[in-house]
Order: structure tokens, then sequence, then C-alpha cells
């Protein structure tokens, strides 16, 4: 596994990856318990397909206001080069979908598939018709956090064709060149240049401000239910007719959503297969645009304060100075309720809540609601992984963030202890701690010294463990104890290698007189 870190990186990264995850002998769904492997996919299958919805059917010939001015949004052809282009970024996987080609086949002969492929291609755009074929999902279920054996804590991983990512590759490049620019400013996720990062430093930025002005930001954070499954095929087409998307462009999408069949794959066992009624086709392409694209209209309903989407993470704010400032942000809550009602999206009220980020005293505390249901309030929320508090301190981010560095890093060292090479440590120790400890470090970014050595603490420990696994048992003992070196050298003149040991136990002895 070792050598593998070079010679085959895929089976090196998937053995720390899968080590933890084993199949459930059995599972709940219903209060039923399912023992046998077939009826555990059967099981998966009836659950996955549970949060479709049915949607409202679309008809072209309806007139739709548009307020886009310019050529409408059209893909004509496929050319050569767009074929090369998206083969060459395939990556390359042993994952296969229905059709059981892996992709790593399609790139070494790629020459020989790329005409076919370009005839195929525009044949689907003449005829403004996806292939069934390409529409077939594998889906691999994956636990959560909970109970292994609670279907309900599972997420569908799907596996599509590699025919059909190379094809939405190609639609997703000409397609989003052509509607950037209507994107909101305020989206986050999906778009090149931002990031959790670039959202969560957006809203530091407005916190900061309001603390600087003395006043109150209140922040109201919401949960949509299942929402990439649950867009309506015939709302979201209705939408990108307002776009001004092109009569034939939204035929293809339409032919492209409609009539998907999955089935579930657990321990070579197949489920029944079903079709998804309703959302954006998951691990593709095109889906997490055309969400984008369904929410962007989202932004507009927000008349008297700002807010901040990361795909479905969606959060606004305003800032309060009087009593009337709170009644104009549940206005804005108002309508943000009956959009999510017209656009036949569910806004779980539960696990939406409200935080005032504050210096004061005495802040002026709201009562917000969601039709007629209070929502909850909190001095501390999870943000896109970073804990937030109403002073903006991170002091309990970063106490959670180093407790569970430490367990990973345990976790680390009783799975190397094989492992010798001192490359093959520094990867893994940069891809599963130091990426933990920098993730969004700009707007946690601690100034006091103790929340500075706490953190430097877990780099130091892994050094530490790094040179015992550096150096042999003699060596060790020549710096731990620096005076049976100096009694050796009495016996034998040092050689130069054996100086360079001496030197630094001198110099490790001299700091630990000085730290004591």
């Amino acid at each position: 596994m070792e050598n593998d870190l070079v010679s085959d990186p895929r089976r090196f990264w998937s053995y720390f990856k899968n080590k933890n995850i084993n199949s459930p002998d059995s599972l709940f769904y219903n209060n039923v318990r399912y023992n046998n492997d077939g009826d555990i996919a059967n099981a998966f299958a009836d659950y996955f397909s549970s949060v479709f919805k049915p949607s409202t059917d679309f008809d072209g010939n309806d007139e739709c206001q548009s307020d886009c001015v310019g050529d409408l949004v059209k893909i004509e052809n496929v050319t050569y080069d767009d074929v090369v282009l998206a083969i060459s970024e395939l990556k390359s996987s042993l994952t296969v979908g229905v059709d059981n080609i892996p992709s790593f086949i399609i790139k070494g002969c790629s020459e020989f598939l790329i005409y076919p492929l370009l005839v195929l291609f525009n044949l689907s755009l003449r005829t403004k018709v996806f292939h069934g074929v390409w529409k077939q999902t594998k889906i691999s279920p994956v636990s959560k956090k909970g109970d292994a054996q609670n279907c309900k804590n599972y997420r569908p991983i799907a596996i599509l064709s590699p025919f059909s990512k190379i094809f939405e590759s190609i639609i997703h490049k000409k397609l989003y060149n052509q509607v950037k620019n209507l994107i909101s400013t305020s989206q986050h996720g999906f778009i090149p240049k931002r990031s959790t990062t670039t959202n969560l430093f957006c809203l530091t930025d407005k916190i900061i401000s309001s603390f600087e002005s003395g006043s109150q930001l209140d922040v109201i954070y919401t949960d949509f239910s299942k929402a990439f499954d649950s867009i309506d095929f015939g709302i979201l087409l209705k939408k990108l007719q307002g776009i001004v998307f092109h009569v034939n462009l939204i035929d293809w999408l339409l032919s492209y959503l409609c009539k998907r069949s999955l089935y579930v794959y657990f321990n070579n066992a197949v489920s029944h297969e079903f079709s998804s009624t309703s959302g954006v086709p998951q691990s593709s392409n095109l889906g997490p645009l055309l969400f984008i694209l369904f929410i962007n209209d989202l932004t507009c309903v927000f008349k008297y304060s700002g807010c901040l989407l990361f795909a479905d993470d969606l959060k606004f704010f305003g800032s309060i100075r009087s009593d009337l400032d709170s009644v104009l942000l549940q206005r804005d809550l108002d309508c943000l309720f009956k959009w999510c009602i017209d656009n036949r999206l569910h806004l779980n009220i539960e696990k939406c809540s409200v935080l005032s980020y504050t210096r004061k005293a005495q802040p002026l505390i709201h009562v917000y609601k969601i039709n007629n249901l209070v929502l909850s309030r909190s001095n501390t929320i999870t943000d896109l992984g970073i804990i937030f508090d109403s002073i903006l301190d991170f002091s309990q981010h970063i106490d959670t963030m180093v407790s569970k560095t430490y367990r990973r890093l345990g976790f680390l060292k009783r799975r190397t202890r094989e492992i010798s090479s001192e490359l093959t440590l520094m990867v893994l120790y940069c891809a599963h701690i130091r990426s933990n400890l920098e993730y969004c470090s700009i707007i946690w970014n601690p100034n006091y010294r103790n929340k500075i050595e706490i953190i430097e603490l877990i780099q130091n420990n892994f050094l530490r463990y790094l040179l015992y696994k550096k150096v042999d048992f003699t060596c060790m003992i020549y710096l731990l104890h620096p005076y049976v070196i100096f009694l050796i050298c009495l016996v034998n003149p040092p050689d130069e290698m054996f100086l360079a040991f001496f030197s630094f136990a001198k110099l490790l002895m001299v700091r630990l007189i000085v730290m004591i």
C-alpha cells in the first residue's frame, strides 16, 4: 500500500477511505427488518423513490413573461473538438454504470470513439431526444451519521454512464457560457471562483460592518427539505422559457429530465426499477446548473434584506436598529414562504433558526415566524462547516475542530504503524488533518495566543511521530540522553554524523532547561 501512493494512488486512497465502511447485515425501514440482500436493496429503492414528487405538465405554448433582453439561449451542434476535450477531462475510474463500461477504457480508446459519439450527440440535439439508455442510473447507498441499520440514515450515490457524462459536460459548458451573466451574485455554489469560503467571507464582512456601526445583524438560516430531488419539471422549464431558452433546447431538456430509470445496487443484489418524477439528476454535470437557474429568482423576493446562497443553503439578513427593521425582515420571511409554495419547495421549519450578531448588552429580540410557527433562536450555529457565535469569537469552532483533528490524528497513527515512508505519512497528514485545519481559516483565524498554540500542538504532535518513524531507536536514545553520547565520545572518536547528532542533542537539552 505504501508503494501504491506513487504507482497506483487510487488504490492507496480507497484503502484509507473505505476502511470503516461495512455493509449492514440487516436494515430497518417503516418498522420492518430486512435481512436478505435483495430485500435490503428493494427497501433502499422504496425509500429513495419516496422523496420524488409528481411534477406539473409543461406546455410550451403558454405565454411567459421575460425580463431578459438579447439572443436566445440555444445549442445548435457539437463539434469534434468539444468531444475531444470532454473525453480528456473524464476522470479515469473503475466504477461502472448500467452499461458496465469503465471510463478508463473510453479514454484509452478515444481515437476510435470520438467520431461515433459526435454523430450520436448531434443526432440527439437534432431530434430533441436524450437516449433512454443514457438515463438509466445505478444507485449505491452510502451511510451518513447515525444508526447504520436505519434506512433513513443513507443517501443515494448515483452512478451514470460515462457516455452520458461526456455529453452533459459538453452541454454544460455551452449552456453556462450563455447564462453565467444571469446568475445572481448571491449564489456561491457550483460557480467558478466561488466557494463556501467566499460565501462565509461575505457574511462575516456584513457582521463586522454591523459591529462597527454599533447595530445588530439578524440572520435567518433556512433549510430546504430534499431540494434537489423536489424540483418540479414543469416549473423549471417554465423558468427556462422565461430566460429565453430556445424551444428546441427546452424540448431536449424535457427529454433529458423525464422518465429516468433508477435501481439500487447493494452487495451484488439489484432492486426493482423506479422512475424519478421530479428533481435534477444526481452526480450529473447539468443537474447543479439547472438547480441554480431554478432557484435564481429567489433572491428577488427579498426587498428589505440581503441574502447569500450556496446551492440550496440560504440565509438572509437585515440590520436591526429598531422594531421596524425586524418587521421588515419578517415581511421578507413571509415572501420566502410564499415563493416556496409557488415553486413547490418544502421548507423544513424545525431546522430553520435565527441568530442575532451583536455586542450590545441588551440586543433587540424579535420573534420571527414561518406560517405562524416560531423560529428557534440559538447563540451558536454551524454554517457551511464553521461554528458561528453571536459575538463572532469562533472559540467554540476552534475547540471543536481541534478535538476532531486529534481523533483523526490518532486514527492516522493506528493505520500507519507499518508505514515508514516519510512521503506517504506527509501526504496522509496533509490530506486528512492539515486540510481540516486550513478549511475556511480566513474566516475563523484566531487572534488569541492560546488558540494559536493548541492548533500548533497538533502539527508538533505529528512531527514527533514523524521523527519517531524516521529515526531508529539508538538515535532516539542519543537525542534524549546527550550525556550518553559524551561518555561514548571519551572512548571512540565521533565521526561527522555522530557530531551532528551530538550538536542537536545539546541544543535540545538547552531548550528543555530554558522551558523548565
